[in-house]
């Protein structure tokens, strides 16, 4: 005949049982040491995404200002000044139509206030078009830069974005 060991029985869940406490400690470690790095990787997506769409959008403002400043025929107008005045004109208007998207205090840092748009850098030297836009971004950040130990800085990026286009008249 077989003899029947006796059934164990496990300790309540409540109970203070010394193994329960130490696993729901080791939780609670486990949480403090993974947190921080995955908040870290989250801000740094979610920061570097926004800067580079912000780069993407300025580069993509600057080659429509310039785009716009060529279609001016420079035989219309009666002297050399008067054409760059609306070479000017025309490629503010279209930096400024294609980055009616951001938000008003944004748009005030990177292009001026209107009507003249002043920060709008057009310059025009014989046949050739430049169009400039400088963003400060420590003066307007997107988000705030946090500083973590042993990462540094995120997001760690220059203090100006500059971004030029070329184009000839």
């Amino acid at each position: 005949m077989c003899k029947q060991r006796p059934m164990r029985t496990l300790p309540h869940p409540d109970s203070h049982h010394a193994a329960g406490h130490r696993q729901k400690g080791g939780v609670a470690i486990e949480f403090a040491l993974a947190f921080p790095l995955f908040f870290t990787l989250f801000y740094a997506i979610v920061g570097y995404g926004l800067v580079m769409t912000l780069d993407q959008s300025l580069t993509h403002a600057s080659k429509e200002g310039t785009r716009a400043a060529i279609k001016a025929d420079p035989t219309a107008f009666a002297s050399n000044a008067d054409y760059q005045a609306k070479v000017a004109e025309l490629a503010r208007g279209a930096v400024v139509q294609t980055l009616a998207w951001l938000p008003e205090s944004q748009k005030e840092v990177i292009l001026g206030t209107a009507p003249n748009y002043d920060k709008i850098q057009v310059a025009v030297a014989g046949s050739n078009i430049t169009v400039t836009l400088t963003y400060p971004y420590t003066e307007s950040p997107l988000l705030p830069v946090l500083t973590f130990p042993v990462i540094g800085n995120v997001p760690n990026i220059p203090d100006n974005f500059v971004i030029t286009s070329d184009g000839q008249l």
